[in-house]
């Protein structure tokens, strides 16, 4: 059964509710996907994003984070394999749709934004006939028509000197200004939801802020719900409603923003914790979580993060705990949570 995190703990009871009644826009369970007969790369992962919510999925290289987002889209690679329990957007069965129906859902009612713009942009395109291109087939607008509304689109995300900009190829607009070319294809048809796969990973400091002020403007402006996945915690903690972390393959929490950030509960949160930099740390080594993530060829019998953990006892290493809810919209996957002894 997914679990469902509440709200942010610094909203209402009342705003918590609302959030809590809002629509179900994406509820996945036991999503698992593999290549040919091997084994599942990520395996039986739950997801439940509401109606203008946003979702951070986090956690590092080679978790699975993307291609869960490719799978939402059905953009897994050649030979990925498949399978859930449940898939839906909204009342669509997205495991039901042919090809036909699932592009005319892809770009128009789900949208997504990748980490790298340049490979999402056609580059002996001008930028501007790209939006137009997305505004003509979704749409169904004139080529003037289209032209207007592509550039109030590119006003909408901030792109200084907008009509000059429509007739720029994406190697004359620097990094941040490709990126909010992406964010306007991906809204153009006000998708009810968006997933964003690492958007500011390539971006300086201040365009990164830049980019998650406009993604969290036009999520409160379209009503969208936010799938967004990042390796950085400081982006979870400004951006953030519902957080879920996943560590090779699996989820092994999930929460609140501010339940993950005031009590943390699986140890694998508390050593991403650990070695986010600090001020109070500044001249002193970062901490590091030792070992590597297992391969998929060789992944342990019981919690895959046990051969990593400090807090690890002899069931962690011979059976997977189970996603339990330890407090009220809070669960992790761990046999010792909550962990009494623990120090941030």
């Amino acid at each position: 059964m997914p679990i469902v995190a509440a709200g942010p703990g610094h909203a209402s009871s009342s705003a918590a509710g609302r959030a809590s009644a809002a629509a179900k826009v994406l509820d996945v369970e036991r999503l698992r996907i593999g290549f040919g007969a091997g084994p599942a790369v990520v395996d039986g992962i739950d997801l439940v994003l509401r109606e203008g919510r946003l979702l951070c999925l986090v956690g590092e290289s080679g978790s699975g984070k993307s291609l869960t987002a490719l799978s939402l889209m059905r953009l897994l690679p050649t030979g990925a394999r498949l399978e859930a329990d449940r898939l839906r957007f909204g009342e669509t069965d997205l495991r039901a749709l042919d090809d036909d129906a699932m592009n005319a859902i892809r770009g128009d009612r789900i949208a997504m934004v990748f980490q790298e713009p340049m490979t999402a942009l056609n580059p002996v395109m001008t930028v501007g006939a790209q939006i137009e291109e997305t505004f003509r087939l979704h749409k169904r607008l004139d080529r003037k028509e289209a032209r207007r509304q592509a550039l109030e689109m590119f006003r909408r995300v901030q792109i200084p000197a907008p009509e000059l900009r429509l007739d720029a190829y994406p190697h004359q607009l620097s990094g941040g200004m490709r990126q909010r070319v992406v964010i306007a294809m991906a809204l153009v048809c006000r998708p009810a939801l968006l997933i964003a796969d690492e958007p500011t990973t390539a971006l300086d400091v201040t365009i990164q802020s830049q980019i998650l002020t406009l993604i969290g403007q036009l999520r409160d402006e379209f009503g969208s719900a936010v799938l967004f996945i990042t390796h950085n915690l400081a982006v979870v903690a400004e951006i953030a409603d519902e957080v879920a972390v996943m560590y090779a393959g699996r989820i092994v929490e999930t929460g609140s923003r501010d339940a993950l950030f005031g009590d943390p509960m699986h140890p694998y949160t508390l050593a991403l914790f650990a070695a986010m930099p600090r001020e109070e740390d500044r001249g002193r080594r970062l901490a590091a979580i030792d070992g590597q993530v297992p391969s998929i060829a060789a992944m342990p019998a019981g919690c895959r993060f046990a051969p990593r953990c400090s807090f690890s006892v002899a069931r962690c290493h011979e059976t997977y705990p189970p996603l339990r809810e330890i407090a009220p919209g809070h669960a992790v996957a761990c046999w010792r949570a909550p962990l009494e002894e623990h120090v941030r």
